[in-house]
């Protein structure tokens, strides 16, 4: 494990902001005015790939940086890398994620990159064919559109591309291109995709044949023998991979990361995911390993490896989406176990050899999914539970069959849906033939509720954001207003995605991604035009447990004698002068105690913003899909969020995904759990998160066996997915007085993992006031 702790020290430096991918698109650009916009993209991503400053570090097994001198964020200046130019100079000093910058890379990315993409980014693109929407959105309050920044939240199809090779794709695109000319080329979208392919295969090749040449260099400038023949080891499968298909397992894992950082600098950071990788690099480890060509010591450090490289870069957050995604996370997502395309058990040795890389090194990426059923065996089982009894706070768990048949509701076929792989945070998609932009938008849907209750109107700001409603008199038609502000609100969203699909389409096309996805290639159609099977646009509902909760709280201050109008005007006051109704409207039943009614409310609100959703089509002639999970947005959004008629007061965190408002879960962590079962999963092709925040003082010397019967309960009862926190609240306290001695104190944020000290201060306090003490 030395020279695996000594990787781990070199990504925990101090981040930088890095420009030198934008540096080299832009100049890429420049000099290719006129040209087909994919194939200038393709030429842009070569001139990075050939040109960007590359490294291997000492005692590296797995060569392949994603920018120089990591950790560091990577500047995307097409997407909102520019909301950072006002910044700069408070970016090193600012309270949480801070980057250090360089002066002269300020100069250069105000001088020389931001004039360049002012008027050609996907924003300057989109906001004229929306400003009503685009108006909603810089309030940040109603809804976010993520694919402003670009579109990645993709899984990539690594054995597809295994079985290839990029040499191929070259070959191939090659004899594409003849034929499309002894045809007259009369498909210019083929021609000019297969051109891009072309030069984004050669950029691969030449990509790989750069590392080789570094560890060949390297090797002749050490002393030390072993390190030498590593070094020339790398060098060998470097010259091999990703031109040709890999043959054994550190060739493969050497593939995949080179595609991984190539695809990082094409494509906005966000959820580029692995994909089922226990499945496919599980061929190359048995094989090696009954050869005698490696042992479990050896592809441990390999898999270690990579999983540090996932931590070189963060995301370049500006102060207002730290607050909307605090954390660091860039959410590149793996998935490991649950079953095969026939609903068998697939659990394999790698899966087992996974989950205990990310155990020892408790890192916030990879983003680590597992898949369970009741068919894992029952030492996984436990295995799995000790991990996480252990306060490993880095996994999520998604059971197969609630996520199989949400999957087959929204058109995927039996075969895909089996072989399910998970995206970012929560999300779920058909592996290796989807496009799900799976994290498009997040919205508020309390705003529906406030506009239900205040004709249309923000209590705040005073806009009309929403459709003009009398004022209710009754709860029946405050919840018919509020399906109409809802369906009000979504129609803004879709709006917003599909502008912004079309944008990202005849902005930011993204050759390489193509290659990396099943169907895209054969088609001669980028993907952001819908090359693939399954086309999906994610949107998620953050705040539906508060909406819930406000209803059955009505209900309750209704049946004391209160009217509907002295409820909302105790909102409009945060509830001062009103601590009668104040305290009944608190008492009231809440989501997550295995109560009836505020449950039902909750199932319905959730089921009214998922038809509504699902319903849409996009723009890659596929359909929106619902989910339900936040980022931490519940805290940003709760910022602009008056007081509800739940009892919670201005200001206060939303609650998160499909877990309980923060502080409401009363009757302990199984009732949440029997809470969250009544959600209608199969409405929900997106995913849901559930987190169950528990103190380790709770847990005891059978915290394995409590969480064992946690785990069975979830799939018993039909949840989609889990994720738990073991922590104590007064070593957080302790954290944030004194963050430099918890750098590593690691926490389940809402589908993804960070370091405690690392997320801003009002998330953090969300988290500590999440704890449960009762099981």
């Amino acid at each position: 494990m030395d020279r695996i702790e000594k990787l781990v020290k070199n990504v925990t430096k101090p981040a930088r902001l890095s420009i030198e991918r934008a540096k080299l698109y832009t100049d890429s650009m420049k000099q290719t005015e006129g040209e087909a916009m994919i194939i200038r993209y393709a030429k842009a991503l070569k001139n990075v790939l050939e040109n960007i400053p590359i490294q291997i570090l000492d005692g590296e097994l797995i060569a392949g940086t994603m920018l120089p001198n990591p950790p560091g964020a990577i500047v995307f200046p097409e997407g909102v890398g520019l909301r950072l130019i006002n910044e700069l100079d408070s970016l090193p000093t600012r309270e949480t994620n801070r980057l250090l910058v360089d002066e002269e890379d300020a100069r250069i990315l105000k001088e020389e990159i931001a004039p360049y993409w002012q008027k050609r980014t996907i924003e300057a693109f989109a906001y004229p064919l929306m400003p009503d929407v685009m108006s909603i959105l810089y309030t940040g309050s109603v809804f976010v559109l993520t694919e402003l920044a670009g579109i990645s939240h993709v899984a990539i199809n690594y054995p597809y591309l295994m079985r290839r090779g990029f040499r191929w794709f070259l070959e191939e695109s090659e004899r594409r291109l003849k034929e499309l000319e002894e045809n007259g080329a009369y498909e210019g979208d083929k021609y000019a995709f297969y051109q891009a392919a072309r030069i984004v295969s050669e950029a691969m090749i030449n990509y790989g044949r750069r590392y080789a040449e570094l560890a060949e260099k390297l090797a002749e400038e050490v002393d030390d023998e072993a390190r030498k023949e590593e070094l020339l080891k790398m060098a060998e499968i470097c010259r091999k991979v990703p031109a040709e298909k890999p043959e054994s397992f550190w060739e493969a894992v050497q593939f995949l990361w080179l595609v991984q950082s190539a695809l990082h600098q094409e494509n906005y950071e966000q959820a580029i995911s692995m994909g089922r990788i226990d499945q496919y690099l599980f061929p190359y480890y048995y094989k090696d390993l009954k050869e005698g060509k490696i042992d479990k010591e050896r592809a441990f450090e390999i898999l270690a490896n990579l999983w540090v490289k996932t931590n070189e870069i963060v995301p370049p957050f500006d102060s207002l989406l730290e607050q909307f995604f605090s954390g660091q996370t860039t959410n590149q997502a793996l998935t490991i176990g649950g079953c095969d395309i026939y609903g068998r058990d697939a659990t394999n040795d790698l899966t087992y050899l996974m989950l205990e890389v990310t155990d020892r090194l408790r890192l916030r990426q990879p983003n680590v999914h597992v898949r369970i059923s009741k068919r894992m065996p029952e030492d996984f089982l436990n295995r799995l539970a000790e991990v996480i009894a252990s306060g490993c706070n880095a996994v999520a768990l998604f059971h197969d069959d609630v996520a199989v048949e949400a999957l087959r509701m929204a058109g995927v076929s039996d075969e895909d849906a089996w072989n399910y792989t998970t995206v970012g945070c929560v999300e779920i998609a058909p592996f290796g033939n989807s496009f799900t932009s799976s994290d498009a938008a997040l919205i508020n849907v309390t705003k529906a509720l406030e506009y239900a209750m205040n004709e249309g109107r923000d209590m705040q700001l005073d806009y009309e954001f929403g459709v003009r409603t009398e004022k209710p008199k009754t709860l029946g038609e405050l919840i018919e207003n509020f399906r109409k502000q809802l369906s009000h609100i979504i129609g803004l969203v879709v709006k917003g995605c599909n502008v912004l699909g079309y944008a990202n389409a005849e902005v930011k096309p993204t050759p390489l991604l193509s290659l990396c996805i099943e169907d895209c290639f054969d088609a001669g159609r980028d993907v952001t035009r819908g090359g693939v099977r399954y086309n999906f646009t994610g949107i998620q509902a953050v705040g539906v447990a508060d909406v819930g909760d406000s209803f059955a709280a009505i209900e309750r201050a209704l049946e004391a004698g209160y009217s509907m109008d002295e409820i909302i005007e105790a909102c409009k006051r945060n509830f001062i002068d009103y601590e009668e109704l104040y305290r009944i409207l608190n008492e009231s039943p809440k989501y997550g105690n295995d109560d009836g009614e505020a449950d039902e409310y909750t199932r319905m609100v959730l089921e009214y913003y998922s038809d509504e959703v699902n319903r849409y089509r996009n723009f890659r002639g596929g359909h929106f899909a619902a989910g339900c999970y936040p980022m931490t947005t519940n805290v940003g959004f709760g910022f602009f969020t008056p007081a509800l008629p739940s009892g919670r007061k201005s200001g206060e965190a939303l609650n998160p995904g499909v877990s309980p408002s923060t502080g409401k879960d009363r009757e302990g962590v199984t009732a949440v759990i029997k809470s969250a079962s009544k959600i209608n999963y199969a409405k929900l092709p997106n995913g849901a998160s559930l987190t169950v925040n528990l103190s380790d003082d709770v847990l005891g010397p059978k915290g394995v066996e409590v969480v064992k019967a946690l785990i069975k309960g979830f799939m018993d009862l039909g949840c989609m997915h889990i994720q738990f926190n073991i922590l104590k609240a007064d070593v957080l306290r302790k954290a944030q007085e004194e963050p430099e001695k918890y750098r590593w104190l690691l926490v389940r944020v809402a589908g993804w993992s960070a370091y405690f000290v690392e997320l801003s201060k009002p998330v953090q306090n969300e988290i500590i006031r999440r704890i449960s003490c009762r099981i």
